[in-house]
């Protein structure tokens, strides 16, 4: 065999070796979800449920629907919207009748020295909680089952060392589009092992923002939402700088859901390629993604084998051992159902990744909803196309104190603002 092959193989073992470890690591966290919510203290903690609101879609109303009806004992919800032109603003207002029991407030506007948006509503929110013990905070787009919050928690109250507790999760896709189901099998083939894997081979250095569970004294001691407020990965870097001060990060034991909001091909690129060039800003050398994409790796050993029968059998068990791990996350992790024509587009979807990876090393623009940036090499953010009389805005991620994996970033890109 040529170098080429060799290569190759090399990689399609990792690769193996790679769904094998998320496989172990999957049957481990089901293992624990499956036990209950751990016990809460004697008084249970007083919780803050932060929803920061942009914009309304299909999903957002039966998503904040999921969140009233969890089961806790001492908790409050506080939503926050830019202005009352926010559409999204009518929601928890709609809320307030058939909830008459529940406190739920309404913030209006945000920190005016923020750039990160959503962070600026979360700042203009917390004095409207000032008994909470714990601060819930979580996307828009995030619904949760009813043991959510004995969960999340249960489980930061088991461990004093916790500062805060983060959440995997899973999409489920809200029709037949191309782009929501790529996505989706995304987050359930890809992101979803890579947070429990990392979760069983490390301390966590970073949050999710599909859950960010924080006591309020950690809070406070990291210098409240202020010390993200110019962040781009806010959510990532909350957990970091929780995890300077001492405290260790938790992933619970619950599995919260999101509907992709993409709907064509294009969507699902350019939400994934603006993931990949944001990732390059802080790790800008980085094979162990591309080290894991089985499938590419079996065609190009075909390739430089000729198609032999050897470089089939290898290439055959490579997809078998791909698609036997994306069957399981779907079915027994994120315990939604799947098809052939499921695992057809899983193929697809991998090869679209792969294809994202090397289109990233290509160029430095990136699409976030209507607007274009650039990312610089020291990560800023320019805007190419501001909205008319809006001057261009910029926003500068530092490096983080330790790498930040590729489900980190992927997560703090995802956030409505």
């Amino acid at each position: 065999m040529n170098f080429a092959a060799w290569a190759a193989l090399g990689a399609i073992c990792i690769s193996i070796g790679y769904y094998a470890a998320c496989v172990v690591a999957a049957w481990r966290f089901l293992r624990r979800a499956a036990t209950g919510p751990r016990p809460l203290p004697k008084i249970a903690p007083r919780v803050a449920m932060l929803k920061p609101l942009h914009g309304l879609s299909p999903s957002l109303m039966d998503a904040l629907l999921s969140f009233m009806e969890v089961d806790y004992p001492r908790k409050e919800y506080l939503f926050g919207v830019s202005s009352y032109e926010d559409p999204a603003a009518q929601v928890p207002l709609a809320l307030k009748p058939r909830y008459q029991f529940e406190s739920i407030s309404l913030t209006v506007g945000g920190d005016p020295t923020a750039v990160n948006r959503k962070v600026a509503k979360l700042i203009r929110m917390v004095p409207r909680a000032a008994r909470a013990d714990v601060f819930v905070l979580s996307d828009a787009d995030i619904s949760v089952e009813p043991d959510y919050l004995r969960r999340v928690v249960g489980d930061l109250y088991a461990d004093d060392r916790l500062g805060l507790v983060t959440c995997a999760y899973r999409a489920r896709p809200p029709g037949s589009d191309l782009g929501a189901r790529l996505e989706a099998l995304y987050i359930n083939t890809d992101f979803m092992p890579m947070a429990i894997l990392a979760d069983s081979f490390e301390p966590l250095h970073y949050a999710f923002g599909a859950t960010i569970a924080i006591r309020s004294k950690v809070l406070e001691e990291i210098g409240g939402f202020e010390a993200v407020k110019d962040l781009l990965a806010d959510d990532f870097h909350l957990g970091n700088l929780a995890v300077q001060r001492g405290y260790r990060i938790g992933l619970s034991s619950a599995l919260v859901t999101i509907v992709p909001g993409e709907r064509t091909f294009s969507d699902f690129w350019h939400h994934q390629l603006r993931w990949a060039r944001t990732y390059r800003t802080v790790r800008p050398v980085s094979l162990g993604t591309i080290l894991t994409h089985g499938p590419f790796w079996a065609l190009l050993l075909m390739l430089a084998c000729r198609f032999d029968a050897f470089s089939v059998g290898v290439a055959a068990a490579a997809v078998a051992a791909r698609l036997l791990m994306g069957s399981i996350m779907i079915r027994r992790v994120a315990r939604l159902p799947v098809s052939l024509a499921d695992l057809g587009l899983l193929l697809v979807k991998d090869f679209c990744i792969t294809g994202i990876w090397f289109t990233s090393l290509l160029g430095r623009n990136v699409r976030w909803g209507e607007r274009e940036f650039k990312v610089t090499p020291d990560g800023r953010l320019h805007e190419l196309k501001p909205a008319a009389n809006a001057p261009p805005q910029s926003i500068t991620p530092p490096q983080p104190a330790s790498p930040m994996p590729p489900s980190a970033m992927q997560d703090a890109t995802h956030g409505s603002h």
